[in-house]
């Protein structure tokens, strides 16, 4: 009878051996998909992102558009009208929605130099002091191409997630 309590021992034991090699190993695999599974959830979180930005970026290039757009009208022509400003105002309008505030007070600032261009080149045919001033904000607006760029670029660039 000895052997018979023997072997209920042993195979008691290798039992209970065989159950916490079972329960580590399971242990050991439900780790890694959770492991997994975060893993996945931080991938498509970045992809979300990127799609949310890439719908956005048309909207968003539209606004840098209109804004180089003048850039280029006043440097080619020498000088702005109310239309081309209005058609700035109308065509950054989403400008709130789409930026932080330094879009926003950028494209304000343009607006008013604008202004200023405009009436400057008004009155410097019959007030020459006024063309000096005149050409500083020429020379301002000429030089706003790569100032624009580096502006709009935290919301354009697609080269870092």
């Amino acid at each position: 009878m000895n052997s018979a309590v023997d072997v209920f021992r042993i195979t008691s034991a290798v039992q209970a051996v065989l159950s916490l090699a079972i329960t580590v190993a399971l242990g050991a695999v439900t780790l890694r998909m959770q492991r997994q599974q975060t893993a996945i959830a931080h991938q498509q979180a970045a992809t979300n992102r990127l799609q949310y930005r890439l719908s956005l970026f048309d909207r968003r290039m539209k606004v840098f558009d209109a804004t180089t757009r003048l850039f280029g009208e006043i440097t080619r022509d020498g000088k702005v009208d109310l239309a081309q400003l209005f058609t700035f105002s109308r065509d950054t309008r989403q400008r709130d929605l789409l930026f932080g505030d330094e879009i926003r007070e950028y494209l304000d600032e343009i607006y008013k130099k604008g202004v200023d261009l405009h009436v400057l080149g008004e009155r410097s045919e019959r007030q020459p002091e006024l063309i000096q001033p005149e050409s500083e904000l020429f020379i301002w607006f000429a030089n706003q191409f790569p100032v624009a760029t580096q502006k709009f670029l935290k919301y354009l660039d697609f080269r870092e997630p």
